[in-house]
């Protein structure tokens, strides 16, 4: 998910804080619980978690690979990838602005095109490519954001996908999972066969549109 999405769930967080538990224990402490963030990051146990998820996805990619080669049967196979905290890691940004930030500076950390590949991914991304596989990437950035994505991508080595789908700027919509539902739709309706669809959110997993969903490990936000 795209990092401007944070600050939609840090209202939602406030707002549920300060309605059903306005009179309960008293949370953790905010600044614990970041030092917590960066624990798991910095102890490579986020790595391994993410590792294992997608070392999940790859085999049952593999599976459905060696299936349509055997059986002949030709099918146009495809994976899409979520791109924040999926493909590519927003965590130097949310470091550097403390876990929170105002939309513009959050916008700006997302606009320098610098966020690092998330590698387990990438060597998923490869995998795919290699074996004919079509990759596509459907996120939450909005397209006046897509030549800072496009040139991240590339530089992050995502080189030669098959398609980048951007939020429409005039959408209007509660949730992205309406449009990554219907653009997974859409290119089922072109011919693919969608073998899985990887994210960080499981808001980005729902509404079908593909054989597997894999949930990756994020901690850092939460979108509905």
């Amino acid at each position: 998910m795209s990092i401007q999405s944070i600050l939609l769930a840090i209202l939602s967080a406030v707002s549920f804080l300060t309605g059903s538990w306005a009179y309960a224990t008293e949370p953790r402490n905010i600044e614990l619980v970041k030092q917590g963030l960066i624990h798991y990051h910095d102890s490579g146990e986020y790595e391994k978690d993410m590792a294992r998820v997608v070392q999940q996805a790859q085999a049952y990619l593999q599976s459905r690979i060696e299936e349509n080669k055997v059986k002949h049967r030709n099918q146009k196979l495809a994976i899409v990838l979520d791109i924040d905290e999926t493909a590519l890691s927003n965590y130097p940004a949310m470091v550097k602005l403390g876990f929170g930030g105002t939309l513009q500076e959050i916008i700006e950390e997302e606009n320098k095109g610098v966020d690092p590949a998330i590698e387990p991914t990438l060597k998923l991304y490869q995998f795919a490519k290699d074996h004919g596989v079509a990759v596509f990437f459907i996120t939450a950035r909005k397209e006046d954001s897509r030549a800072a994505t496009a040139a991240n991508l590339e530089s992050a080595g995502y080189k030669n996908y098959d398609g980048l789908y951007l939020l429409p700027m005039d959408y209007h919509e509660k949730t992205v999972a309406v449009f990554k539902t219907a653009t997974r739709k859409k290119l089922m309706e072109e011919g693919y066969v969608i073998v899985l669809s990887l994210s960080d959110q499981k808001a980005d997993l729902r509404g079908g549109y593909a054989e597997k969903a894999f949930k990756l490990p994020d901690p850092f936000y939460l979108v509905p």
